[in-house]
């Protein structure tokens, strides 16, 4: 297995009271195989398939599993690779790359959002805000290894909490947080995510905890069939009831059932092999890891109202750790919006918006294509108008929202683009447009 480049996690989240954004720990990860990347590949395969299986029409019963990274991987693939890093209970565990270190990641998770019109991007149903819904399983991208060939259960468990509430839900939510104008490419204006709360502990081996008040607490019991999948099943004794407008949570850490001795073993080496059991989480990042472009920010990239976020728990808010102005960051797992974790949920619901009723996605008609610079596409309703360009790397080289008071034809010049291929994304309320646009 090939040992890739360093990444660093863009997480300047900032609270209003913190000017400061302290350094936040490297990521070091490994690169799928042609193997697993195909096996991934298999497995998105699927989802599609079943997505065009399960159509509805408004009003009618949804039934589909449904991933925030999909949307991503839809819209920026191109630009996009998967990866796994390995995370453990405290910084007593070590891991080696290139050189032997401490582990900085104790646990990762998803903020959910049945809401958010990118959905739709990839031919799904999605939910209004006044839709009820309820979490079926929950499928989670994780990479396990064992230090010896074993059968059976393994000791190991991967705890996994989940939890509900609104978006004003203060003791769910670390409210208040956010990316500020210039945190990433593009960003031009403040964006608020919504990451748990958590409170940690100084203590070593047993790990803090989510704060939500309604949250459960799943402990799957590992077996040696895991090492051969790329998603473990979570599957709730009932289905966990979703009030409408509420976001769902999901937090993941590892309990191993093995002793480990810091001072002669090593939790991961590079390509997974390590002297205990290990666990690893997959998720999607940049091709070019230093390009600062928020692939996985749904309410940037798609001008629409998205909480979803993937977490990632670090050791300062593990330990408890921050201090003065930066104290704030231990009340919360920290969001990113360079990576996106690999978690689904298989949802079930009554749509009150759908593709039925929406024809979504739809195809914009962009002309003349190619051209020179300049390029025409109508518009027959009155409203509000986001309009987005995107280069084939994923770079968001124009926005602009305007008001249209009457169906029309609008005209833009890009003449000063550069030559090549461009994804036109037009958005009218919950209504979301594409096409491809040529500038010779």
């Amino acid at each position: 297995m090939k040992t890739s480049l360093f990444a660093v996690f863009a997480l300047m989240a900032l609270s209003v009271s913190a000017q400061n954004i302290p350094q936040h720990p490297r990521i070091e990860y490994d690169t799928f195989s042609p193997q697993e990347q195909a096996r991934f590949d298999s497995e998105f395969a699927t989802k599609q398939k079943q997505i065009s299986d399960y159509k509805s029409s408004a009003g009618a019963v949804i039934s589909q599993r449904m991933s925030h990274s999909d949307i991503a991987y839809y819209l920026f693939g191109s630009s996009l690779r998967l990866v796994y890093s390995p995370f453990a209970p405290d910084s007593s565990y070590t891991q080696v790359f290139t050189t032997p270190s401490k582990m900085q990641t104790h646990g990762f998770g998803q903020v959910f959002d049945p809401t958010s019109s990118g959905f739709p991007t990839t031919g799904q149903d999605f939910l209004s805000a006044n839709d009820p819904y309820q979490i079926d399983t929950i499928y989670l991208g994780v990479r396990y290894r064992t230090s010896y060939p074993v059968s059976g259960f393994t000791q190991d468990t991967l705890s996994v909490t989940i939890f509900t509430g609104d978006t004003t839900d203060n003791s769910v939510w670390r409210l208040g947080i956010g990316y500020g104008p210039g945190t990433y490419y593009g960003l031009g204006e403040r964006v608020e995510v919504l990451p748990p709360r958590y409170t940690g502990t100084s203590t070593a081996g047993e790990q803090g905890s989510i704060d939500a008040p309604n949250k459960i607490v799943i402990k799957y019991a590992l077996t040696a069939a895991d090492t051969n999948v790329n998603y473990l099943k979570i599957v709730p004794n009932n289905p966990i009831q979703v009030p409408a407008g509420h976001k769902v949570g999901v937090h993941c850490s590892f309990v191993p059932g093995q002793p480990f001795d810091p001072t002669t073993q090593v939790y991961y080496r590079s390509g997974g092999k390590g002297d205990v059991n290990n666990l690893s989480w997959l998720y999607l990042t940049s091709k070019t890891s230093a390009d600062n472009i928020p692939y996985f920010l749904e309410s940037h990239n798609l001008s629409n109202s998205s909480k979803a976020i993937s977490t990632v728990l670090f050791t300062g808010t593990r330990y408890n750790m921050w201090t003065g102005t930066s104290a704030f960051r231990n009340e919360y797992v920290s969001p990113t919006a360079t990576n996106g974790n690999l978690v689904d949920f298989w949802v079930t619901g009554t749509s009150s918006v759908s593709l039925a009723e929406n024809d979504t996605p739809k195809q914009i008609n962009v002309y003349p294509n190619p051209s020179d610079g300049r390029m025409k596409f109508d518009v027959t309703q009155k409203g509000e108008y986001t309009i987005k360009v995107f280069n084939t790397i994923g770079y968001n080289v124009y926005e602009e929202t305007i008001q249209v008071d009457s169906p029309m034809t609008m005209e833009k010049d890009f003449s000063n683009l550069s030559s090549g291929i461009y994804t036109i994304w037009v958005q009218h309320a919950d209504e979301m447009l594409s096409g491809m646009w040529s500038k010779k």
